[in-house]
């Protein structure tokens, strides 16, 4: 099939301080406004409000976020009292769902109501006349209500510290807009069960999903699956089969219920309902049997058989109408991989947030990072794919597919006058982004990362002199140039949506940019075509940012290594103990003597070499470097390393080697 083109990038923004942000929500509202809500103990994350308190280094709060349309600036930022799954109503009050259900204000000033929850909430939604519905799992002491379906927890046991005690259930609540409690009915069965995701449709009916280890979980006679798949388990850890329930507005009835698996672990963990009243269930599954159906994106598991139970083979998406019927069941992206987060706009187009396989060549040649599949209103295809990623997704009316999530490297770039345009620092920082799907990319630059691991440089996304990049973005034209602060770049290849290039030994880490492991400085990169810029974008310096290539070229499998008999290393040709491999990087920082930017190295010695020491490590032991230096006759940022493999290395295949650049390492890739 033909790709998808890339959409327009509208925004994309981090939210963060300098020590650790975490994103657990978000929501978009009639205007466009994304509001994200998460943890920090950034002092200096960006608040307009303190009424609830103010986030310490020792003492984090929770958040609530909300940005304007356009991701340039933000109408409030305050701590809130509690966190948890989020929702916006459409006057904008929100609601938070962890150990008690909280409504604030539009303002984000006054909480409106705080009405403690006995279970244990994992999923909140709000409809049209402000009916608040919760839905996770709980134990004996959830307060249900008279008449409702399951008044109380089923009799199965479980065992904790080989103590017997009752098993978890699902459970659904709804509260009036008040905050009082209308009904609360438990849902399960003997074994553990959890909802993860819950959905209100227009005639006021609740669909919930999660998953369940119950062979007689409630199911009804038009269910999809009435047969439990099976269990399968690891020390305490239970897994069985996804599950779709839908309840009346009463609570009293279950209108659907059906298991949707195979025989290996499968779960839910997203909903969305449309306007026709369809339902879309994404999650993961390890089951070779997962059920699809004819014509589907996907209709083979591509995962591995799982050594262990794992809910991260392939991800899922399945479409039921409003009756309970499947339109079409799915999988989607390669291992490992699974779907947390589902939005389903007017057309009917579900976006995921996992790769489909068919976008996984497209996202290494053109953003550099997995891209959100937005399937086809038949589930058949891939209708367009975001490259702006995260672990919350929603779609709007006119194209616009937003995304939020928590992100620990600057590999992806922010766009020009977006909120916050740099990372924080510390562990992580929120990021928030949105994408057009009605209009085309343009020129963007995306993303710059090493040509050889395809990473961002330590875990920040930095670059480090001399070392080969690859640009991401669009719009490049054939003949672009890169500049790096007001310094040329050499580049080595183009294309519209890549560049491969060198970043100037002139470019030098100085005074610190935030407080992180390493000192940094920072450099703005910007790439010229037919007359105009795309940038400049800032990313930050250090001393190295050490990558491996590797052999597909790609930043992952087997390691570039030449044997000492000049063969290439492989598992099928692997480097005797005590031989001598050499080993292709780049990002090895500034060499000495110097020498031109974009010249090759000499053919003859001496070769330049690393200022930084050069180690490296096989398997568990330290390995003796013989020989670190510019490659010779190659371009200059070019490195190789000549290692004596350990007398006692480990043999077979998948050996892992690291290399290491003053205190930075690069990531460990196998001979």
């Amino acid at each position: 099939m033909a790709s998808a083109s890339p959409p327009l990038t509208v925004y994309v923004t981090y939210l963060g301080g300098s020590f650790e942000d975490t994103v657990s929500g978000m929501a978009v509202d009639s205007s466009g406004s994304q509001y994200l809500t998460g943890s920090t103990n950034s002092p200096d994350f960006p608040l307009t409000s303190t009424a609830f308190g103010v986030p310490s280094e020792t003492n984090s709060c929770a958040f609530v976020t909300k940005f304007n349309p356009t991701g340039t600036a933000i109408e409030f930022s305050t701590c809130v009292p509690d966190s948890g799954a989020f929702a916006i109503d459409e006057g904008g009050n929100m609601y938070f769902a962890g150990a008690a259900a909280v409504k604030l204000d539009p303002t984000g000033q006054q909480i409106l109501y705080n009405t403690p929850i006995t279970g244990t909430p994992a999923a909140v939604a709000v409809d049209s006349m402000g009916n608040v519905y919760l839905a996770g799992s709980a134990g004996p002491g959830l307060v249900t209500t008279p008449g409702v379906y399951q008044p109380a927890i089923h009799s199965g046991q479980c065992y904790a510290l080989n103590m017997p005690q009752p098993c978890p259930n699902a459970f659904v609540m709804k509260l009036n807009p008040s905050g009082a409690v209308m009904w609360a009915t438990y849902l399960g069965g003997a074994g553990p069960d959890g909802a993860n995701a819950i959905a209100v449709d227009s005639a006021g009916n609740v669909w919930v999903v999660g998953g369940t280890v119950s062979p007689d979980f409630p199911v009804t006679p038009n269910a999809f699956d009435a047969s439990f798949g099976g269990e399968v388990d690891l020390g305490p850890e239970r897994y069985g089969d996804a599950f779709v329930s839908e309840l009346d507005p009463t609570g009293s009835k279950l209108l659907y219920s059906t298991y949707l698996g195979g025989s290996a672990a499968d779960a839910a963990f997203a909903i969305a309902v449309d306007g026709t009243g369809a339902v879309y269930v994404a999650g993961g599954t390890s089951s070779g049997n997962f059920p699809t159906t004819a014509g589907a994106l996907q209709a083979t598991y591509t995962g591995a058989a799982p050594i262990m139970p794992t809910l991260s083979g392939n991800a899922f998406v399945t479409k039921f109408d409003a009756s309970g019927q499947v339109v079409y069941s799915t999988l989607v992206g390669t291992t490992p991989s699974e779907a947390t987060a589902i939005a389903v706009d007017a057309q009917g187009r579900a976006a995921v947030n996992a790769p489909a396989a068919s976008l996984i060549t497209q996202a290494t040649a053109c953003t550099g990072q997995p891209a959100i599949t937005v399937l086809n209103a038949a589930g058949s295809a891939v209708a367009a794919f975001s490259p702006v990623t995260g672990n919350f997704l929603a779609m709007d009316s006119k194209g616009g597919l937003y995304a939020a999530g928590t992100t620990t490297t600057l590999a992806f770039l922010s766009t020009p006058h977006a909120f916050q345009t740099r990372y924080g620092g510390g562990n992580s920082d929120g990021s928030a982004g949105k994408v057009d799907l009605s209009q085309p990319a343009g020129q963007q630059l995306r993303s710059v990362v090493n040509a050889a691991s395809f990473e961002g440089g330590n875990g920040v996304g930095a670059v480090a002199p001399g070392e080969i990049v690859t640009l991401f973005g669009n719009g490049f034209g054939s003949q672009p140039s890169v500049n790096f602060d007001v310094s040329p770049a050499p580049i080595l290849s183009a294309s519209d949506c890549q560049i491969n290039a060198v970043v100037p030994f002139s470019v030098n880490p100085g005074t610190p940019l935030f407080t992180g492991p390493f000192s940094t400085s920072s450099t703005f990169v910007s790439v010229l075509s037919g007359g105009e810029a795309i940038g400049p974008m800032e990313l930050p310096v250090d001393a190295a940012a050490p990558g491996i290539f590797t052999v597909t070229g790609t930043g992952t499998g087997q390691a570039a290594v030449i044997n000492q008999d000049g063969t290439l290393n492989s598992a099928s040709n692997p480097a005797p103990r005590g031989s001598i491999i050499a080993v292709y990087m780049t990002g090895t920082g500034a060499l000495s003597p110097q020498i031109p930017d974009g010249s090759l190295g000499p053919s003859t010695p001496p070769f330049p070499a690393p200022v930084l020491n050069i180690s490296a490590q096989i398997g568990q032991s330290a390995a003796q470097v013989v020989f670190a230096g510019q490659a010779p006759a190659l371009i200059a940022g070019l490195t190789q390393v000549n290692v004596q493999v350990p007398p006692d290395a480990p043999t077979g295949p998948s050996i892992p080697i690291t290399i290491g650049a003053g205190g930075y390492l690069s990531s460990t890739f196998s001979l």
